[in-house]
């Protein structure tokens, strides 16, 4: 995760800047977990314990943390109600939300259709780092 991490930073044109904020504690992510009744996946865990949340690429992605603004927080759904309950909202990149479905233990990327009748047609990860990379990908090709 740290190795990803350091690698987006170091993307240096102006406007791929990436913003990454102080981390979280095992004790904020737990008492966040609690207070909202949700559980975050460890592989997200492990992102929060190095950056409670951040802006990738210029703005064209953001990592939720806990403990941020509402609107930068672990679950806030800029649609409005559209994502399904089952879904853990964890950021946004372009007008999708990237999120984890503890069902299938696995991230998706949802952009408002009915969830159950298109997951088949969700790009799937495994872990978070996965997600991570994948957006690299996207940012810099």
């Amino acid at each position: 995760m740290q190795k990803r991490i350091e690698y987006i930073k170091n993307i240096s044109s102006d406007w791929m800047h990436s913003e990454f904020f102080p981390p979280a504690t095992d004790s904020e992510i737990t008492d966040f977990e609690r207070k909202m009744k949700i559980v975050i996946p460890e592989s997200y865990q492990a992102f929060l314990k190095i950056s409670n949340g951040a802006k990738l690429f210029g703005g064209d992605c953001f990592l939720y943390g806990i403990n941020q603004n509402h609107q930068f927080q672990i679950n806030y759904d800029f649609s409005e109600g559209e994502v399904p309950k089952e879904l853990l909202i964890v950021g946004f990149y372009h007008s999708s939300h990237i999120c984890y479905d503890a069902r299938y233990h696995s991230f998706y990327f949802y952009e408002y259709e009915d969830y159950d009748s298109i997951k088949e047609e969700c790009i799937e990860f495994s872990d978070f780092c996965e997600v991570l990379d994948y957006l690299v990908d996207i940012a810099t090709s």
